[in-house]
């Protein structure tokens, strides 16, 4: 299976299309405070909102190109004549240490949407906070973040083996290493044949394992989607307020938070 390019964001979801506008005003209104040297700008609660939600999406986004790049390197470097162990080993292991990353990037999203405690979504204990909240009245919403958490699980073990300064390695991938580090004789056995076959079964899995993801953070923004309009519905009635002052509080579903809570 060859890696695909993904050409679609997550941004582009089209549940966000409602907040687009007011995110587009938030980031204008910044670029002309940053311009004009300003460290504040005035800015509603529905833009606040809407760039709170698109920041969360966007390192959800990040992440997910961070992967393609890598899944792009592994199946370059499975053509090689002589492939490196080494480099394959490199950059599996930077799939493996961000791919656990979605977990909590996911909640975070849904911390930002449901305007829970910022504090309490982005502490270390933020996703257990998320799922409490969300296990009072979404059912759908829990099965999703379940299931992003589900498609990374396999990989927790070797991401706490790695932070704890443990290379990653499999009985194959030690074989070339020694090989290649050694010189050993392999008996006229085709050892660069071998490693290719296993880089692209690497290959393979990383690229099926951005699918699913993809596949998963669009039916989390499926779910999320009904909270992005009725908070757009919100729109005539927000005042502006200057950004990190107190104001209007806004409506995402069951959950309301003021405009200083979003900072």
């Amino acid at each position: 299976m060859g890696f695909k390019k993904q050409t679609r964001n997550l941004s582009d979801h089209p549940g966000l299309q409602v907040l687009l506008p007011h995110y587009s005003s938030y980031a204008v209104k910044g670029l002309a405070a940053f311009k004009s040297e300003k460290r504040r700008f005035h800015a509603s609660a529905l833009e606040l909102y809407a760039a709170g939600v698109f920041e969360r999406v966007s390192e959800l986004d990040n992440a997910l190109a961070a992967l393609r790049l890598t899944a792009g390197f592994v199946t370059e470097l499975s053509s090689r004549p002589s492939p490196s162990p080494d480099i394959y080993r490199y950059h599996y292991e930077n799939f493996v240490l961000r791919v656990i990353g979605f977990v909590d990037r996911a909640h975070r999203l849904v911390g930002a949407v449901l305007l829970l405690n910022r504090k309490e979504f982005e502490a270390p204990s933020g996703n257990q906070y998320v799922q409490q909240q969300v296990r009072l009245d979404d059912d759908k919403l829990t099965s999703a973040l379940q299931a992003v958490a589900q498609a990374v699980r396999s990989y927790k073990g070797p991401r706490n083996e790695l932070i704890h300064a443990a290379a990653f390695s499999t009985p194959e991938l030690g074989i070339f290493l020694s090989v290649q580090q050694i010189g050993l004789d392999t008996g006229g056995i085709d050892v660069d044949e071998l490693a290719r076959q296993h880089f692209a079964q690497g290959s393979e899995e990383i690229a099926l394992t951005i699918a699913r993801l993809e596949a998963l953070l669009t039916t989390l923004l499926d779910v999320l989607a009904p909270r992005f309009s009725t908070a757009a519905a919100h729109e005539d009635g927000s005042r502006e307020t200057q950004t990190g002052v107190e104001g209007n509080q806004i409506v995402a579903g069951r959950k309301t938070q003021t405009t200083k809570d979003l900072q």
